[in-house]
């Protein structure tokens, strides 16, 4: 038997539909019920679509007739579009919303990133408009491998590296959104509900 024949079968057969980050922050008014914002934050290394980075907030995501900040900035439109139709409105909390076919999508956004410590912020800019996302207090990291089945989108394999948060917050046009992180039930037990996913990795199944 040749030194092929033994090794394992370490590769994937799936396409990769996309890497990169996808730290998240989700916050309610009140602990007991529905989520106030859903904030997530995309920094695509490669994709069908390539590369890009998007900020997205829907505020109010169960109240379709509530004025709210339903906001989406880009330096790729065409993979925020993609990002949402197929990942995004898949995650759990995001199934439930009537709102995801209304958002407001501008391109041509400006990003920057700060670290101070355990603290990390991103900031996209398009004009007048801005969303700012801070993670206070990261964990230490920790990776899963979430079956297909568990994931997400239940239709691809996806690999991450997790620092989940002691707190969060986001920014929009200058407006703090209202409400804090509570705690939930997550991969690793209980958790904040803000977190980085890092070198995140979603496989398509063959």
């Amino acid at each position: 038997m040749n030194e092929r024949e033994t090794m394992p079968d370490v590769v994937r057969p799936g396409a990769v539909a996309w890497t990169g980050d996808n730290p998240f922050i989700y916050l309610k008014t009140d602990p007991d019920g529905t989520w106030s914002s859903l904030s997530v934050y995309f920094r695509i290394a490669a994709s069908r679509f390539g590369p890009g980075k998007v900020s997205v907030v829907v505020e109010n995501p169960y109240e379709a007739r509530e004025p709210a900040t339903r906001l989406v900035l880009t330096d790729n439109l065409d993979l925020a579009r993609f990002l949402i139709k197929d990942f995004v409105s898949k995650f759990v909390l995001f199934r439930p919303s009537e709102v995801m076919d209304d958002l407001e999508y501008l391109e041509g956004a400006a990003f920057t990133q700060s670290l101070d410590g355990h603290d990390w912020t991103e900031r996209a800019t398009v004009g007048p408009r801005s969303i700012e996302m801070t993670w206070r207090g990261l964990s230490e990291p920790f990776a899963v491998d979430v079956p297909a089945p568990e994931s997400g989108t239940g239709s691809h394999e996806m690999f991450a590296v997790f620092r989940i948060a002691d707190a969060g917050e986001v920014i929009v046009d200058g407006r703090r959104l209202p409400g804090s992180t509570v705690e939930r039930d997550f991969l690793n037990g209980p958790g904040q509900s803000a977190g980085m996913a890092i070198s995140e990795t979603w496989v398509e199944q063959p």
